[in-house]
């Protein structure tokens, strides 16, 4: 030990001070928990050991998985029904190839563009045939974009906690209590497929007939697009949801429910579409 001492007076130093519990080892105690190794002489091996009394660790022991429990099911509190939930789904079909559409017109466009049209300047064609070329790339692409940005494919409805406890509870504010106010996440999509997810109330809806039928519900961004930047796009304003969407059909069970469970809930995009038609209604019937 007096050699131990001697070739390592840091270390039981070290071991002399505050112990992490909150106790004092000494040094003929800290001593004691060095051993030499039988094939390296000049290494120690470090055996802690607590001084609590063996009822006392129990109890700590105990206490702290106590704590961890409770911690554990606090933050594993959760709901029977999600915060966000969807109500319409136009179709993964629908959607794949309204993507595929948009990409497809996207290539042609940049082809023309930036292969036809200057391999007809660099021939000296005349003008007017570049320019008709130019617009064969251009034109579908533009078409494509007008028709189709408007389209929804998804819409989210974001329910509050008291909604979220039962179905019966989620029936009762939707049928009963469902404000103007309900926060409703509409999904679209950009010139290159991209979604693009527009945050808007459900009061903000109204029923109306645009682009030859291509739009059935519109809204007022003006003062979001006041707060975005210049080189932001624009707020979506017009959307079109079809009549009879949201998983109807024959396949409605297939794409509905997975493994028992839901996944889209159509009825209430039915009864949002029912207060905003009643509430447009009585807005027409004020004003006249």
């Amino acid at each position: 030990m007096r050699a131990l001492t001697a070739t390592a007076p840091r270390l039981l130093s070290r071991l002399s001070r505050q112990h992490p519990n909150g106790l004092w080892l000494p040094a003929t105690s800290c001593a004691q928990l060095l051993r030499p190794l039988r094939r390296h002489p000049a290494a120690v091996v470090l055996c802690l050991y607590s001084t609590k009394a063996p009822a006392k660790m129990a109890e700590v022991v105990s206490k702290r998985q106590a704590d961890a429990t409770l911690a554990a099911a606090k933050s594993k509190a959760t709901y029977e029904i999600p915060e966000r939930l969807l109500i319409y789904h136009a179709g993964t079909g629908r959607t794949t190839f309204l993507a595929m559409l948009k990409v497809t017109t996207l290539f042609i466009g940049a082809f023309f563009c930036f292969v036809a049209v200057p391999s007809y300047i660099s021939a000296d064609k005349p003008v007017s045939e570049t320019v008709k070329i130019a617009l064969c790339g251009v034109i579908p692409f533009f078409f494509v974009t007008y028709t189709t940005a408007p389209f929804v494919t998804h819409l989210y409805i974001h329910l509050p906690v008291s909604a979220r406890t039962s179905r019966a509870a989620l029936e009762r504010f939707v049928r009963a209590a469902l404000p103007p106010s309900a926060r409703l996440t509409a999904t679209t999509m950009s010139a290159i497929g991209k979604p693009r997810y527009s945050t808007l109330c459900a009061g903000d809806l109204r029923p109306v007939k645009r682009r030859f039928g291509l739009v059935n519900y519109a809204r007022d961004a003006g003062a979001e697009n006041r707060g975005r930047r210049w080189y932001e796009l624009p707020a979506v304003r017009q959307f079109h949801v079809p009549e009879g969407g949201g998983g109807g059909g024959a396949a409605k069970d297939k794409m509905v429910r997975k493994e028992g469970r839901r996944l889209v809930e159509p009825w209430i995009w039915d009864v949002i579409k029912e207060k905003i038609a009643k509430r447009s209604g009585e807005a027409g019937g004020a004003a006249s």
